[in-house]
């Protein structure tokens, strides 16, 4: 088994350790779940996600790529995407990306190879939480300390929506 290389810390210190994919980018968002099987892109560029990082409950995500036609937003606003397993070979003859190819190109941090399930029934039974996806070798402490630094966002209405008719 290859070493993990990222790992996503809840506020409360819960790691989930598992592999990046997407941008290489630390970023402090709350942390809630989808249970979709399918819609992957939809998600992604869905505005009401904007700074959240959605873990995804379908198994198998990035299997049939990201298509220019279906975005729901022309900028995609997660703050991140947690599945189990990631694949990075599409198999759709309409796709034009990877979705770790968008994640990176807008900026989103990704970790694949956690168990999904736990981290789910974890966020239905305690709420949403705040979490960091950050390398493998840094500190919990320091992750918590940079959770904890981090002032919650109030503006993602203002920042997503339409600036003219």
């Amino acid at each position: 088994m290859k070493p993990f290389t990222k790992k996503l810390v809840l506020e409360n210190g819960r790691e989930f350790l598992g592999y990046g994919y997407g941008a290489n980018v630390e970023r402090v968002c709350e942390i809630v779940f989808n249970t979709s099987m399918a819609g992957y892109q939809e998600i992604l560029s869905d505005l009401s996600y904007t700074d959240q990082a959605v873990v995804m409950t379908y198994p198998l995500i990035g299997n049939y790529g990201i298509t220019d036609e279906d975005f729901e937003s022309k900028v995609p606003t997660l703050g991140g995407l947690v599945v189990s397993e990631y694949n990075d070979q599409p198999s759709n003859f309409r796709y034009t990306k990877t979705l770790s190819e968008v994640m990176e190109d807008s900026g989103i941090p990704g970790i694949e190879g956690i168990d999904t399930r736990a981290l789910t029934r974890h966020i239905r039974d305690n709420g949403v939480c705040r979490a960091i996806i950050v390398d493998i070798d840094m500190p919990t402490e320091e992750a918590l300390e940079k959770i904890a630094c981090t002032p919650i966002p109030h503006d993602q209405v203002m920042r997503v929506s339409c600036r003219k008719k």
